[in-house]
């Protein structure tokens, strides 16, 4: 039995063509056409990988120079004059090569002339000696190259790394060389571990040391105690739990609506106590009892008001003046102590006692003292002295008692 093959390979058709063959040769001729068909699949297959391989190198090039984001060191000068670039990234290194800043921005615009780069939707990252400190955006910028400063505009967020202090401002410029951070506008400073909240107008801040002064309307908002602090200056030492002033303040309790007045303030954070120093002035308008002094400790937790230097207690309803070396407001109690040289006035018998020490009790309305009692009534020309004397201020009666009592009435 014998049959013809065709083959599209041009180099064999001819020759097979040309003869007839028997099917065993048929057989051995196909199996060898059909190796040589094998080979040049595989062939075709690395070809196709090569190609393919190839192919992707081409289009990852091609986007690593074209379309990856643009990383740009303002330590070299790194744009022409009028240049704009899009999702930019600015960097800055101190003398050590340790990071500045990092700043990413949807765009830039350079110029060339003045070195400073226009920069919109910002995100900044501040570092000192290669550590965070601060991160911060806003709507808009300037990067200034010769000066190193950064100014943002806009809605701006920060917040500081290590404290985990909150910041909101209109206006913020970051002095790298300085380790200076400024402020302007609405400002707000928080720091949700402590409930502490701060405002004010102006700003000046040490981001590595976490020391905060604000300035212009400046007022402090505690939730427990809830107490509100207002001066023109106040500076918050987050490191230390430590806000302070150098400038008159005024302070509110708000629960008890206690108010106290001074030149200066220091409060300790962590010992919740506050001490004022110069002209202060307290009122409680509860206990209807006014304070004068020029140094007073507050403690807001045990509700004291401790007065370590001569002072005037009043209570202009009751008609009472109490004069004292030192002494002690104890506010939940409502009772006052007062020791060293005390005098008390009152106005209903026009008497006046003298006594080494007085507890004033305000809700028994009674003022008892202890120690060299002297009682006197000028107009009655009475003088009695004691060991004990105690006033009632309902009955508007001062009885003396002692061993010793003695009486004069001077006609």
């Amino acid at each position: 039995m014998v049959c013809s093959l065709s083959i599209a390979f041009p180099s064999l058709v001819p020759r097979l063509l040309e003869k007839r063959y028997s099917i065993g040769q048929i057989k051995t001729r196909t199996k060898t056409i059909m190796g040589i068909m094998q080979t040049f699949s595989r062939r075709n297959l690395r070809l196709f990988i090569i190609v393919f391989v190839i192919t992707v190198l081409i289009f990852a090039l091609g986007w690593f120079i074209f379309l990856r984001p643009t990383i740009t060191s303002l330590n070299k000068s790194p744009q022409t004059a009028g240049s704009s670039l899009q999702n930019i990234t600015l960097t800055e290194f101190d003398a050590n090569g340790k990071l500045l800043w990092e700043i990413t921005s949807k765009r830039a615009d350079y110029r060339q002339d003045s070195k400073i780069a226009d920069v919109e939707d910002v995100k900044g990252k501040f570092y000192r000696d290669g550590e965070p400190l601060m991160e911060a955006t806003g709507d808009k910028g300037t990067i200034d190259q010769s000066t190193k400063e950064i100014a943002l505009d806009g809605n701006i967020k920060a917040i500081a790394v290590q404290e985990k202090i909150n910041m909101k401002a209109d206006r913020m410029v970051w002095k790298s060389e300085e380790d200076v951070l400024k402020a302007s506008g609405n400002i707000q400073i928080d720091k949700p571990e402590d409930k502490l909240t701060m405002t004010g107008k102006e700003l000046t801040a040490k981001p590595s040391t976490n020391v905060y002064s604000l300035e212009k309307q400046v007022i402090v908002t505690a939730v427990k105690p809830p107490l509100e602090m207002k001066s023109e200056k106040v500076t918050w030492d987050a490191k230390r739990d430590r806000v302070f002033t150098e400038v008159p303040l005024s302070v509110i309790q708000v629960k008890d609506k206690m108010q106290l007045s001074a030149k200066k303030g220091n409060w300790d954070i962590k010992k919740n106590e506050v001490t004022f120093t110069g002209e202060i002035k307290a009122k409680d308008p509860k206990l209807d009892v006014e304070l004068e002094a020029s140094e007073a400790v507050w403690n807001l937790d045990k509700k004291l008001v401790t007065l370590p230097v001569e002072f005037t207690a009043t209570s202009k309803s009751r008609g009472i003046v109490v004069k004292a070396q030192k002494g002690e407001a104890q506010i939940e109690k409502e009772q006052i102590n007062l020791t060293g040289q005390v005098l008390a006035s009152f106005s209903s018998t026009q008497g006046v006692v003298n006594a080494d020490k007085v507890e004033w009790l305000i809700p028994t309305k009674t003022i008892t003292a202890d120690g060299n009692i002297v009682y006197q009534q000028p107009d009655k020309n009475l003088n009695v002295k004691g060991d004990r004397a105690v006033a009632n201020l309902e009955l508007q009666t001062v009885t003396v008692t002692g061993t010793n009592v003695l009486s004069t009435l001077n006609p």
